[in-house]
């Protein structure tokens, strides 16, 4: 909500005195960054503040500045989150949010080996390291990835119509496509200069490492490309609103960030559906075991 404010001033958009004084309570630090609990006062106050004419103004920009995609799941349920016997459900943690800065999660998981064969162990221990994708963050990544069996490279599909939370100007999937093709080694020859060719880059590192894409928020794109075409991004897009055919470009954009002769698994998934990502890393293991049992 204190970001939506902060458009709303931007935008000049003017509130009401009543949702005024809600706004200057949200820009309070106890509210930000303390753990006091929110009354059912001010939780129909921020629903109130969301629905206004200035509020929701702003919202309908959101495309021009940063902003979290459960930010109206939170405004929904934000009465349930205040009251006193509150105990977040799965979908509560599913929607939750948590900015990750260096090795946040480096978690060892058990589990039992898919269409196993001859040889194979019954069960395989994975070991999965997240890293912070924003920019001050990817300078750690050739240090706690020097060691890794292999990339998931996640994407949000809407990013085509968001902006980077770290610059406003530029748009989030053109960043996720550089930054995808540092990882890789894909070079643009026309734009690189001969010592930066030379210069050591993702694909010195990981040329040898399977790298699967992960195209998330599928469910938000969906609904997005119908308001947005994708078009607005790639002008060079004649696909129209079907879903289907933009994902099937988005791809195409991803693979020409590989050098020739790197193939990648893509998927396309909404990592809020138990389902999606249950078969999308039942799909990487299958590939990462048929890897293993070729070299070894």
């Amino acid at each position: 909500m204190k970001v939506l404010c902060d458009a709303a001033e931007r935008f000049k958009y003017g509130l009401g005195d009543e949702d005024t004084k809600t706004a200057k309570w949200l820009q309070d630090e106890d509210v930000q960054y303390g753990d006091t609990a929110i009354t059912a006062a001010q939780a129909k106050a921020i629903q109130k503040l969301f629905k206004s004419e200035a509020i929701q103004n702003a919202y309908a920009r959101r495309d021009e500045f940063w902003i979290l995609d459960a930010c109206d799941y939170y405004v929904e349920h934000v009465p349930r989150f205040a009251a006193q016997d509150y105990a977040p459900d799965e979908r509560d943690m599913v929607m939750c949010r948590i900015r990750t800065t260096g090795r946040v999660l480096d978690a060892k998981l058990k589990v039992k080996s898919q269409e196993r064969g001859e040889g194979d162990p019954e069960f395989i221990t994975y070991e999965i390291i997240d890293v912070g994708g924003q920019r001050n963050e990817r300078k750690k990544w050739v240090q706690m990835l020097s060691n890794v069996k292999a990339i998931i490279f996640l994407v949000n599909l809407a990013g085509y119509n968001q902006v980077l939370y770290e610059n406003k100007e530029i748009n989030r999937m053109f960043e996720a496509l550089e930054v995808f093709g540092k990882i890789t080694g894909w070079r643009d020859e026309s734009k690189t200069s001969t010592g930066a060719k030379n210069a050591l880059r993702g694909g010195d590192l990981f040329k040898h490492l399977p790298i699967y894409l992960l195209l998330n928020k599928k469910d938000i794109f969906e609904k997005m490309i119908y308001k947005v075409g994708l078009d607005k991004t790639f002008p060079e897009y004649r696909g129209g609103s079907k879903s289907d055919e933009a994902i099937d470009f988005i791809k195409e954009q991803f693979q020409k960030r590989c050098p020739p002769g790197k193939n990648i698994m893509m998927l396309d998934i909404t990592g809020v559906s138990r389902h999606d990502v249950r078969t999308a890393f039942r799909e990487i293991e299958k590939d990462l075991l048929k890897n293993h049992r070729s070299t070894s």
